[in-house]
């Protein structure tokens, strides 16, 4: 089955045509659809529109599939997503038909997360218990059990960024709490962990504090040795390390995969160093019970950036043949 599928994020729609095979792959990207630093709803249904309404863009697909940043319910209504001004209560399904009447009955919409949890889960053989933590500016993923997906995919995402892993954090999470995973170990917590070592060398002189560089210049300045950058990504690693163990003491998973778009920075930033997914190695297995932790497995996602198009386009192409059961 041929799925166009998009995977909307807060600063990029990324897209491409899947043949859901066997074997899944991506048999035509595209060039991604660049938002607004400040994003807002207009602008994504903008660039969707544009993108589907190209003459022929989805003539030869047999479904559109959404992977998208925010909670879903189970009949693809987007509740909300974080980061994207006006993305509230968006119901994909009964939009794009409305604009492009073909697409009545061909739209699917899944959590970004889950959809990559889903991925995942196929790439290694649809086997045991599988746990992805999906990493960008917030933190995201899923838990799969003997085929069926925890929190399933129209339920939303697992709370994966929500686990606890700091009683004495001090950042608020967007959940409206503090210790949360993603302050610790997101994208947006190392660019936070940067800036406070940038004030604390700075005795709080803020006329001396530079302007806090972003995550690619992070990634830059760690693979190139500076210090400070390597401390706040094997920080950010531990954390995650923390929520991982959480996990596998519960669930006792087979493999907990790493990935998204702080995952693949965060390698390029380790170099020949143990970096973030090293700390978050050695902190699951310090923190998990012994004999789970040797069974266990906290690896890099097989799929990387994909994960989310290749994961939708299963989903959607599963959903057309028999909907899925969520527990």
């Amino acid at each position: 089955m041929r799925v166009y599928a998009l995977d909307i994020g807060v600063s990029a729609i990324k897209r491409a045509v899947v043949e859901t095979g066997p074997p899944c792959q991506v048999v035509t990207p595209m060039k991604p659809l660049r938002l607004p630093p400040t994003p807002t709803f207009h602008a994504v249904q903008e660039r969707v529109l544009g993108a589907l309404s190209v003459a022929g863009a989805t003539g030869d697909v047999d479904l559109v599939a959404i992977a998208t940043a925010g909670a879903v319910e189970a009949d693809g209504l987007v509740v909300s997503a974080d980061g994207i001004q006006g993305y509230h209560r968006i119901h994909w399904p009964t939009l794009l038909p409305a604009h492009l009447p073909e697409l009545a009955g061909r739209v699917d919409v899944v959590n970004g997360g889950v959809a990559a949890t889903w991925a995942e889960y196929h790439r290694r053989g649809q086997l045991g218990t599988h746990v992805h933590f999906a990493l960008g500016a917030g933190i995201g993923g899923g838990i799969v059990i003997d085929g069926r997906l925890v929190g399933g995919s129209g339920a939303g995402p697992a709370g994966l960024g929500h686990i606890l892993v700091h009683s004495a954090g001090t950042a608020r999470c967007s959940c409206t709490r503090v210790g949360c995973v993603e302050t610790l170990a997101s994208a947006r917590a190392i660019r936070l962990s940067y800036k406070a070592l940038q004030q604390a060398e700075s005795d709080g002189d803020s006329s001396r504090t530079a302007r806090t560089p972003t995550l690619l210049e992070l990634t830059h300045r760690a693979r190139g040795g500076e210090a400070a950058a390597r401390r706040v990504f094997e920080s950010a690693g531990y954390w995650l390390g923390i929520a991982a163990a959480d996990l596998v003491n519960i669930l006792n998973p087979d493999v907990v995969t790493v990935g998204g778009g702080l995952a693949r920075a965060a390698e390029i930033a380790a170099g020949s160093g143990k970096g973030y997914l090293g700390s978050a190695q050695d902190a699951m297995r310090s923190r998990a019970i012994p004999r789970l932790a040797d069974h266990a497995r906290l690896e890099p996602a097989a799929y990387g950036t994909d994960a989310e198009l290749i994961g939708a386009a299963l989903l959607a192409a599963s959903a057309a043949a028999a909907p899925l059961t969520v527990p």
